[in-house]
Formats: structure tokens, sequence, C-alpha cells
């Protein structure tokens, strides 16, 4: 795309000074917080507060996190250069971009300015030939038409040197900005700040694995159905037999991502939607689907009622079809993408319950009880 005059008229510098200088207090607060962390462990430590293997555990860990968050913090530092470095650059251009159409419009009679740099003299030859009173017109207009390809070749390399700054100064925040999320990526799963396990295959090939086999209840998310449906009938070996729909969800590998982005990621949808961010509360959602799926989205519950009666509960908060249709987003209706599912159990939970918060498991465990089923 080329430059135009308008296109820079509309640049603003001083967002970038100040995109740099915010990047540059994250770093600083983000270097001052763990730096307090560690020296705060250490402390207890010290003063036998928090001492033995648990103690040194809590100082190995903190110093764990030290050497995550530096990749973080450099990178920071990194991007605010990248954000800041071009500024003037940028400020001068733009300055000298509309300077010189400045000059040929305040002209009288004005010449004509075109979007990508080019300047006129018609209306200048024009007013010469209608008002001169001197024979050599043809050499008046001969020296406008001069002086407007002289602004020309001084606008249209204006607009270069402001393009090749734009560009670099582009380039010098996108390889910043990359460094900064690779360095994001290295802080790992961010609700239990270690690195997220590598994607794999679910162990049987014919289905996604089950969502909490060992819980000995029976997932009522989505089911309207708050009553125990009792535990399914075993063999004489205790293996529970199913009478249930063949597995549907995909088979292959996990997707890629953690469940703090995909919780992030519906969140900002769900903002959109017009929900209060306070009532979408990120810990609230993780809890659920730690007990619901262990944060599997292909997750398939294949041994309660629902199973049995053909819809099962499915995906990383464990809905059935029937209410994550009736409580899905415009545009996203896969039950087996994480973000889709996340945005239809937290409509339905607000809807159902009020609030995440008095959601059965959630408000048992903030009461310090155990994790109760939908």
């Amino acid at each position: 795309m080329t430059l135009t005059i308008p296109d820079v008229a509309d640049w603003q510098p001083e967002q970038l000074s100040a995109a740099g200088a915010l990047a540059g207090r994250i770093s600083q607060g983000l270097d001052t917080a763990i730096g307090r962390g560690v020296d705060e462990t250490r402390a207890l430590a010290d003063a036998k507060t928090w001492s033995g293997a648990a103690g040194d555990a809590a100082n190995t860990r903190m110093q764990t996190e030290k050497t995550r968050t530096s990749p973080v913090s450099a990178a920071l530092l990194e991007l605010q250069t990248a954000l800041t470095t071009q500024v003037q650059n940028l400020v001068d251009a733009k300055a000298k971009v509309l300077r010189l159409r400045d000059d040929a419009l305040n002209q009288t009679p004005p010449f004509e300015v075109a979007a990508n740099g080019t300047v006129a003299a018609q209306q200048r030859i024009d007013y010469l030939r209608a008002h001169s009173d001197k024979a050599d017109v043809a050499g008046l207009v001969f020296q406008e038409a001069l002086q407007a390809a002289s602004r020309t070749w001084e606008l249209t390399n204006a607009l270069k040197t402001a393009h090749d700054v734009a560009d670099q100064a582009r380039t010098q925040v996108e390889a910043a900005a990359a460094k900064l999320e690779a360095a994001f990526a290295g802080l790992g799963e961010p609700s239990s700040n270690v690195p997220a396990p590598a994607a794999t295959a679910p162990a049987s090939t014919s289905g996604p694995q089950i969502a909490n086999p060992s819980s000995n209840r029976p997932s009522q998310l989505m089911s309207g159905n708050q009553g125990n449906s009792g535990s399914p009938h075993g063999t004489s070996s205790g293996t529970p037999q199913h009478s249930g729909p063949s597995p549907s969800a995909p088979s292959g590998p996990l997707p890629s991502g953690d469940v703090a982005r995909w919780i992030a990621e519906a969140k900002q949808k769900l903002i959109a939607m017009g929900y209060d961010p306070k009532d979408l509360d990120e810990r609230a959602i993780a809890l659920i689907i730690q007990h619901e799926s262990a944060g599997n989205p292909y997750a398939e519950n294949r041994w309660d009622s629902n199973w049995v009666a053909g819809h099962p509960s499915k995906g990383l908060m464990q809905t059935i079809d029937s209410t994550f249709d009736a409580y899905k987003a415009p545009g996203h209706d896969d039950i087996w993408n994480p973000i889709d599912n996340i945005i239809a159990g937290v409509r339905y939970s607000i809807d159902r319950y009020g609030s995440l918060g008095n959601v059965p498991g959630v408000a048992a465990v903030n009461s310090g009880g155990a994790y109760q089923g939908y």
C-alpha cells in the first residue's frame, strides 16, 4: 500500500511514546514484584517461620519464577525501545510532509495537491492566462509548471522518507512483540505457573479421554437434572458397562494453547456481548474446568445417565448438546472448541445460578468444602 498525505496526517507518534513508557513501567513492576516475592520467601526461611523441605521448595520455586520472568522483563524493555526509538523520526517526517503540502495550498492562487504528493498548477496557470497583460504568458506558464514539478519532487520524496521511517518502526515493533510473546509463553500455565504440558494424543484411538472417570458422580452440568442418577452398573470385576452412543469427540492430539488463554479469549467475547467483566471470574471458570474436564477440551463423559440417554456431556465445561446450542454465542458453534464451550458454559452458569460464584462446586470450594457437580 502506497503511503499518502492523509495517511501521514493521521499519524499520532505520541501514542508510541505513551505505549513505550507503559511497557517500561510494566517491566519495572514485574521486576519489583518478583524481587519482593523472592526476598520475602527467603526471609520466611531465614526466620524459621517457614523452614524445612517446604521452605526450601518455596525458595526454589521463587527462584524458578524469577528465572522465567527475567526474559519477559527484558522483552518489555526491548519493546519500549522499539516503540520509542523512531518517534522523533516519525514526528519529523510528518512535519515535513504537512509543511510542504500546506505551503503549496497556501499560495495565491493555490497549487493543487493530490493525496500521492503530486502537485499541479492549473489554477495558477488559468489565472495567469486570464489576468496577464504581458506578452510572455507562455514563459510564465512554463515557470508555474516547473515550480509544480519541483514541489512534486520534494513532496513525493518526503512521503518516501515517511514510508521508510514507518516501515522501520513497524519492523522493530513487530520483532520486539514477537520476542515478548515467546517470553510470555515461557511462563507456562498462568493458573498454576508451571509449563504447560505438551499436547498428546488421547489414550484410546476410538475417542477422547473420559472426563473425571474416578469421580463417581454423573456430570449434571447443562442437563437440568439436579438429582443423583446413581452409579452405573458394573461387571464382576468392577468395570462399568455402558449402553450409550459411540464416542463422538474428535480424535487426535489436543489443541495447542492452555486453559488460561482459552478463558481469556472467551471472556473477551462475553464482554463484547455485554457481560460485565466483574461477573466473569476467571478463577471460578478455571475451577469448573479443572473439576469437570481436567482441562481436556475433548473430554466426554461416557458413564452417567446423560451418556446412556444419548446426550453425553462434552468439552471443557461438560455441556450437553441441547444446552450448548441454547447458550452458544453467534459464530461459536463448535462444542469441542474450548473457547466456544467456555462461552456457553459461562452463559448457562450465570443464567441458572445468577453468578459464577453461586455455581454449586465453586460455592462449595470457596466455603472450604469439596467440589460439587453442577
